[in-house]
């Protein structure tokens, strides 16, 4: 009866602590678990809407850039003050193409001071409507640039920017750019490899409008299948109606809402829930992400059994091991060590027993599993010899004498991570609890060990998208501020160099398309040698394992050095390479060179990484080409690539500073083509246009590449002298030029003469700022203009 009692009273309590320790630990892991998904989730969504607005902020500098160029333009300001639709749409048609073709802009409008529309120019049959958009309202409240994205009233968003014109201090209009994003959504999801929905509230949009914008789109349409909202868009098809109504439930709210545990076609979706604010910030539609979560939640459930299972058996083993210890107490040791072995053998972690000598003495059926030996094999052999790699060997000999004399160390009664080495010879991590325990007078160790390979990898991915997801996130800011491309594409490679899960060796290149052309150029490396640089510096499609990405458009990996490395040199270390494209709606750009470990083992997944790196490389690269042009849109003559009157008037008034710093004389000449429109009146303007940027390669090759040669507008040229103190070297100039400008012109087979009169001004006899320099030479070609085909200085005399 008292050793009943006795077991009544150990083990109701113990079993009471047990289960509240398992229910507690089942908790606090399912509740990890879910955390964990929701974590992945949200990471994806929030990195989904950080480059959705990324991308409108960029979309919108372009619009913004474009306005601001076409406002310069004042024939186009003179026609919007008079109203002159025909006007307008004449000068703004080109420009709009111009704008479609490179930049995707999809609308092009002029309003009037009331904000009534006097031109659509992508549209023009329709004007006269009064726009009341909340950008056009915005424009009007502000009296500055205002953008933003508008529900259409087909259910389409278009990202619009409207710029108000003031002449003479008036307002006399406001110009806007549009460009429908849809195609931005759908690069998204490609990016992101998810699955996209777009919702839009039902009282921001009117039935029969709609309905009849999805016909004309050639889109599915039911206005009654949801509630409160409709669909425009998605990825998947075939979804239930009910679980749109559940996504489209989720109430409105500032942040990213999570939908959890979506059954589609067998498979478990977890849905990231965007806000989509219009430009007057109402919260218009949403944007649903759909995460394939069942491989992570298979993942998770195997790693919860298995939580549950060593749970299970350690608490069996404890109750198994008071049990014996309350019942039969009387039992010799040997008795106790062949139970020990029985349990053991059952466990799922690896259980090892080492002597006072440092050799095995116990080796279970689970270390047979993990290590590869049989227990017959090990027994009576050195564990740190058997199973402890070579480098860290000495460190393990050295701390065992202390354990021999007193069975303590620095890794006892502490729960681990080491490196061990199976039978096949192959390194895997381990996690490893000691203990010691003093038998027959002298301290023996047991080792409890777990296999944690897939615990490693699944924690190594995880870290390897945080790190790569920065790494982009890095990418795509270094385009924000106003850096060179040669800049952009440097810090780019730092950041992707700074990658480590790659077993990056900090060496790499970047490389862009020389346009035109079919070869590649070096714009960006790190830490490569000197004569590599000489011989890789221009690269043809095709050539080396750069050139063969190129040409292919396909990834290239190589671990070694082998044939395909065309391009060697004295002292090549062994390496292997990734040459990625970088390409985005199929252009190509350039290929990124990346160098790894020799022998380094590539998958799938590191090349996926790459390659998105690579894509949204492309992205800011694309971007920063468009700014470059933008910028040469602005400073130079479209028709003869010459530098126009803003460049020219910067280029004089650096040319004034270093004559005065310097104490030197330039010439400022104002050319005038003769009869130039005789040819404009009867060959037409074509031919005119084609006289005119003959005459500017004719002018570029008589003057020094630090001249200036520029085009102020029409038939009227004007040239910058620097450092031309002679009176008779600047003759000389002006004769080559009449010479050049006499040779007769080929006009598509119709051969036509012009000839020029120049006007010259001195600095700094003439004039010493740059308006009267100007106006002293103008003075000057009207006296050539008397006799035609001739050059005259301006007069001294003019100045008294």
């Amino acid at each position: 009866m008292h050793k009943v009692s006795l077991k009544k009273r150990i083990f109701l309590p113990l079993i009471v602590v047990g289960l509240v320790v398992a229910v507690t630990g089942i908790f606090f892991v399912n509740h990890l678990e879910e955390h964990q998904k929701n974590d992945v989730v949200l990471q994806e969504a929030e990195s989904i809407q950080s480059h959705l607005q990324s991308a409108l902020d960029s979309k919108a500098e372009v619009m913004a850039a474009s306005l601001g160029f076409i406002v310069q333009n004042r024939d186009i300001i003179a026609a919007l003050r008079a109203g002159d639709r025909q006007r307008l749409l004449k000068l703004a048609a080109p420009i709009y193409q111009r704008l479609h073709a490179q930049y995707n802009i999809t609308h092009f409008y002029f309003h009037n001071a009331q904000r009534v529309n006097l031109l659509r120019v992508h549209k023009p049959e329709k004007y006269g409507d009064t726009i009341n958009r909340f950008t056009a309202l915005g424009a009007e409240k502000s009296g500055a640039l205002f953008s933003g994205i508008e529900l259409g009233p087909l259910g389409t968003f278009t990202l619009r920017s409207v710029l108000p014109v003031f002449d003479s201090g008036k307002l006399i209009g406001y110009m806007e750019l549009g460009q429908e994003i849809d195609t931005l959504i759908q690069q998204t999801r490609a990016m992101f490899h998810v699955d996209l929905l777009m919702l839009i509230d039902k009282q921001y949009l009117e039935r029969g409008a709609w309905e009849e914008g999805m016909r004309m789109l050639g889109r599915p349409f039911d206005w009654n299948m949801l509630a409160s909202k409709v669909l425009i868009s998605q990825s998947l098809n075939e979804i239930p109606v009910t679980t749109l109504n559940r996504v489209a439930a989720v109430p409105a709210q500032e942040g990213i809402s999570i939908g959890q545990d979506i059954i589609l076609h067998g498979r478990t979706y977890w849905a990231g829930i965007i806000p989509v604010h219009d430009a007057g910030d109402r919260p218009v539609a949403t944007l649903v992400v759909l995460r394939d979560m069942t491989q992570i939640i298979a993942r998770l459930h195997t790693e919860f059994l298995l939580f549950s299972s060593v749970l299970a058996v350690m608490g069996l083993f404890v109750f198994s091991l008071f049990y014996l210890i309350l019942g039969r107490t009387e039992r010799a040791l040997s008795e106790s060590e062949e139970r020990f072995e029985k349990i053991s053998e059952s466990a799922q972690d690896a259980i090892i027993c080492m002597d006072n000598d440092g050799n095995i003495s116990f080796w279970n059926q689970a270390a047979e599993t993990t290590f590869g030996y049989a227990q017959e094999e090990v027994m009576g052999k050195n564990l740190h010899t058997l199973i402890v790699p070579e480098r860290f060997r000495d460190a393990h000999l050295k701390a065992f004498p202390l354990f021999q004399s007193t069975g303590q160390g620095s890794a006892l009664g502490k729960t681990l991570e080491l490196a061990a080495i199976r039978k096949d010879g192959t390194e895997f991590p381990i996690e490893i609890a000691l203990s010691s325990t003093r038998i027959a007078g002298k301290w023996n160790a047991v080792a409890v060990l777990r296999d944690i390979t897939i615990r490693k990898q699944a924690q190594q991915e995880i870290e390897l998208t945080l790190h790569v997801q920065r790494v982009l996130d890095t990418i795509l800011n270094i385009s924000l501020p106003p850096l060179t491309l040669t800049e952009v594409t440097l810090k780019a490679l730092d950041a992707i160099l700074s990658i480590p899960a790659f077993s990056l060796l900090s060496q790499g290149s970047i490389f862009l398309v020389v346009k035109g052309e079919r070869k590649l150029e070096m714009v960006a490396q790190r830490n490569l040698p000197d004569s590599l640089l000489q011989s890789c510096g221009m690269l043809p499609f095709g050539r080396c394992l750069c050139g063969k990405a190129a040409a292919t458009r396909q990834l290239i990996y190589v671990n070694h050095l082998d044939e395909q490395h065309e391009i060697v040199y004295d002292g090549i270390q062994p390496h292997g390479h990734y040459c990625i494209p970088i390409e985005t709606e199929g252009e190509l750009f350039g290929v990124l060179n990346i160098y790894v470990d020799v022998e380094h083992v590539s998958d799938e997944s590191e090349k996926k990484f790459l390659k998105t790196v690579a894509d949204t490389l492309a992205v800011v690269i694309e971007r920063k080409q468009s700014e470059e042009r933008l910028q040469q849109l602005a400073h130079n003559d479209m028709l003869t690539g010459l530098p126009n009157r803003t460049l020219f008037y910067d280029r004089l008034n650096q040319a004034l500073a270093l004559a005065q710093r310097h104490k030197q004389a330039f010439a400022v000449m104002f050319l005038d083509l003769d009869h130039f429109k005789e040819i404009n009146d009867t060959l037409g303007h074509d031919m005119g246009d084609l006289l005119l940027r003959e005459a500017a390669t004719r002018l570029r090759s008589c003057v020094r590449s630090m001249d200036t040669v520029a085009r102020m507008g029409g038939d009227e040229f004007t040239i910058i002298l620097t450092e031309t103190a002679v009176r008779e070297a600047v003759e000389k100039v002006a004769e080559k030029l009449l010479r050049e400008l006499q040779q007769p012109f080929s006009l598509n087979g119709e051969i036509r003469h012009v000839g020029c009169s120049i006007g010259i001004a001195l600095y700094p006899k003439h004039g010493l700022d740059s308006e009267t320099l100007i106006k002293h030479a103008d003075i000057a070609m009207y006296d050539a203009k008397r006799e035609r085909n001739s050059y005259c200085f301006f007069s001294d005399k003019r100045l008294l």
